[in-house]
């Protein structure tokens, strides 16, 4: 039986030209944001710091919980779900010139990235650019169902 994922991501703004901390690959095919899967025993908070320190040796003041998203999708035949607890959250940014590379994955970058730029191309989780330009300030419950075997 399929079990939604829970995953825990960050939501970083460049405190001077407001671009965004997202995660990519060389392609920059989709962005998404800094975070992953939450562990068992750790809150959302705990899983974002651990993430970012294995993946990028980056250490961030995690924040205030910004929107909950959920995803309940299908592709290629296949269902998932995903429930992501996105905060706010801070890092030293003169430590993120360029990009940095990821540790464990060749290819995957952390960058600065402008609104327009992601607007460009997919950010997951899917719904989350959407909330972002409304620039709300009160936490939200996000829902996306969708099944990508019924577009054309």
């Amino acid at each position: 039986m399929n079990r939604p994922l829970l995953r825990a991501e960050a939501i970083i703004v460049h405190r001077h030209d407001q671009s965004i901390l997202v995660q990519c690959a060389a392609d920059e095919a989709f962005y998404r944001f800094p975070g992953g899967t939450v562990e068992f025993g750790e809150t959302a908070a705990e899983a974002i710091r651990r993430e970012l320190i294995e993946e990028f040796d980056l250490q961030a003041e995690i924040g205030a919980i910004a929107c909950v998203n959920e995803s309940i999708v299908e592709y290629d035949g296949k269902q998932r779900h995903d429930c992501t607890i996105l905060h706010w959250g801070a890092v030293n940014e003169e430590r993120i010139q360029d990009a940095i590379a990821h540790s464990e994955a060749e290819g995957i970058q952390l960058t600065w990235r402008t609104m327009e730029q992601l607007r460009g191309k997919p950010v997951y989780p899917e719904g989350i650019l959407a909330y972002l330009e409304e620039r709300k300030v009160v936490a939200s419950h996000l829902v996306v169902r969708k099944n990508y075997d019924n577009e054309a």
